[in-house]
């Protein structure tokens, strides 16, 4: 028994020996290999940073193209029947036939001019539609073949919208909504080429050389999850944001950079009676701490008016007009060493059908036709307005709708500057003085539009050095 017990210990020695001696072998080839790997995955991560801290272009002239407020509705969720018809007559003077077609002209424009980068400041979808995210960013595609940076924030009718729906046949139904996560990967391309993403918002930052960097703020106010009520039209940018936006500029400072902000809801005020809902929250706030970091200009939507802003001595706000409302409008931004220009410009789609060889008359004068469906808005919100008004003939309120149909447009396409002598002429006229006597708030609205002395569709901001 002893024997036996002598023999299993030398067998089980021997066999540990073996063990040793095999893992002495493998030992060192593993751990080279181990090694190796460690050092990749360091080495990758090491690049991830080192990439979003190093600028995305070496000039510093650049040109971004922006666009606000497109309010797409891909056609997969609608038949164009009578549902969808309904829909589109209460839609705010929104142009709703056209849209893919209008955006395959912004994009054909763009691949032939080939700017910098598109920036889309906001409501891109009609009310947050997983579907028309989707469809937006593929017929934007051709534009990131080319180069051509997408960048986005949202805006207040993109995330988890109880407004979502599809279109079919006589009825309306619920479709699916953009969760946070569903906007970071449909509109991947920002979040990406960040160097920075605020934890608690869709709000990132981006380096874009040694001159400038780019924020681009989420200032809305949304759920947490599937949503069934209004969306919230009102933002802010949370405490949290704040914190990140205020460390980040201290980077930008620190870099000797100039920073611009991009955001959809407005920081300023750009008419008296469209204030609630449009002006930020937190705008005093949020205005004080960019004011501290020297912010030179903000780019914002939301309210669809083409207008410009001095807010204080420094800081300037260039809002760009919704493209699906009075005009194809977006907004150029032009970026130097020495100066930053804004301007607004227009898409030509009648010269668009033309090209492509489009047989649909509507879109070979779709300028006319785009126009025609704002004014018809606006002719009915001034015959409401006016309807419990007997004292004036149809003559005369057909009159009015086509005197405050003319202001309108020229507030929403930024043409609106009056010297002083056209001011008092609109004033004196039969038409102003029908609206004093017959209609507060048409007046008030008149009087809204003719506050504005100012360039609205050009903005020219030198830069000094420091």
């Amino acid at each position: 028994m002893t024997r036996s017990l002598f023999l299993s210990i030398i067998n089980k020695t021997s066999e540990e020996g073996i063990a040793i001696r095999t893992h002495k072998k493998w030992f060192w080839p593993l751990a080279l290999l181990t090694l190796l790997v460690t050092c990749f995955l360091l080495f990758f991560q090491f690049r991830k940073v080192h990439e979003a801290d190093t600028p995305l272009q070496q000039a510093s002239n650049s040109e971004f193209w922006l666009l606000s407020d497109i309010h797409f509705l891909s056609s997969t969720l609608h038949d164009n029947g009578e549902a969808f018809q309904t829909f589109t007559q209460g839609a705010a003077g929104k142009e709703m036939t056209y849209q893919e077609q209008s955006i395959e002209a912004f994009t054909a424009q763009a691949l032939k001019e080939k700017p910098t980068g598109i920036i889309l400041t906001g409501d891109m979808t009609l009310n947050g539609e997983k579907a028309s995210a989707q469809e937006l960013a593929r017929l934007l595609e051709p534009l990131q073949e080319a180069d051509i940076m997408v960048l986005a924030l949202p805006g207040n009718h993109e995330i988890y919208n109880g407004w979502a729906r599809a279109f079919q046949g006589e009825k309306e139904y619920y479709a699916d909504q953009i969760s946070p996560e569903d906007f970071q990967t449909i509109f991947a391309e920002g979040y990406k080429k960040a160097n920075s993403i605020d934890k608690s918002s869709l709000s990132y930052s981006i380096q874009l050389n040694d001159k400038y960097r780019l924020f681009l703020l989420d200032s809305c106010i949304y759920d947490s999850e599937v949503n069934w009520d209004d969306p919230t039209t009102n933002g802010e940018l949370k405490p949290a944001t704040l914190n990140w936006l205020e460390e980040q500029l201290t980077l930008t400072k620190e870099a000797e950079q100039v920073p611009l902000v991009f955001l959809h809801h407005n920081l300023f005020s750009h008419n008296e009676l469209l204030q609630d809902g449009y002006v930020l929250d937190n705008a005093s706030e949020t205005v004080a701490l960019l004011d501290r970091f020297n912010v030179p200009a903000v780019f914002s939507g939301h309210i669809h008016i083409q207008d410009i802003n001095e807010g204080n001595d420094s800081l300037y706000e260039a809002v760009t007009g919704s493209y699906s409302t009075a005009e194809l409008g977006y907004g150029v931004l032009s970026l130097s060493d020495k100066e930053i220009d804004y301007e607004a410009r227009q898409i030509d789609l009648d010269a668009w059908a033309a090209e492509t060889k489009q047989t649909d008359e509507q879109l070979l004068d779709y300028q006319n036709y785009q126009k025609s469906v704002f004014e018809n808005d606006t002719d009915q919100l001034v015959r409401d307005q006016l309807s419990a008004v007997s004292e004036l003939s149809d003559v005369q309120i057909t009159q009015l709708c086509t005197f405050v149909t003319k202001l309108n447009t020229a507030l929403f396409t930024g043409n609106d500057t009056y010297s002083a002598e056209k001011i008092a002429a609109i004033k004196d006229s039969e038409e102003y003085q029908w609206l004093a006597t017959y209609s507060y708030f048409l007046k008030q609205y008149v009087d809204s539009m003719l506050d504005d002395q100012t360039d609205d569709r050009k903005l020219t901001i030198p830069l000094t050095a420091e």
